[in-house]
């Protein structure tokens, strides 16, 4: 049921704190385990495995994604300027600060 309404924009999840998106995720986690009464022995990883359903961190990482082919291929070269993966100027990295692009590449976080 709020699936849509965070699914609108989770192409911008990626700058968003961890606490903020482990919210969402127990809330999901809450859900299926009243959806399907399963007990407490019964871990989270295994609901979403058994249902095929995704984590919340894996949702945006794939609509990020798929936005950002979108952009990239786009015949608008303002709109697909924004597909770079480097954000303008290099600004360093302070407080571990996340940015939308990091979704792309895994491995620096």
């Amino acid at each position: 049921m709020l699936k849509p309404i965070w699914d609108y924009g989770i192409q911008i999840w990626g700058c968003v704190k961890p606490s903020q998106i482990r919210t969402i995720q127990a809330f999901q986690s809450i859900s299926l385990r009243l959806i399907t009464s399963a007990p407490w022995y019964v871990s989270n990883l295994s609901l979403h495995k058994d249902l095929k359903i995704e984590t919340v961190s894996k949702t945006a990482k794939n609509y990020y994604n798929n936005l950002h082919t979108k952009t990239a291929n786009h015949t608008n070269p303002l709109i697909s300027n924004l597909a770079s993966e480097f954000m303008p100027n290099n600004p360093p990295c302070r407080l571990k600060r996340h940015w939308c692009h990091d979704l792309l590449n895994p491995d620096l976080h």
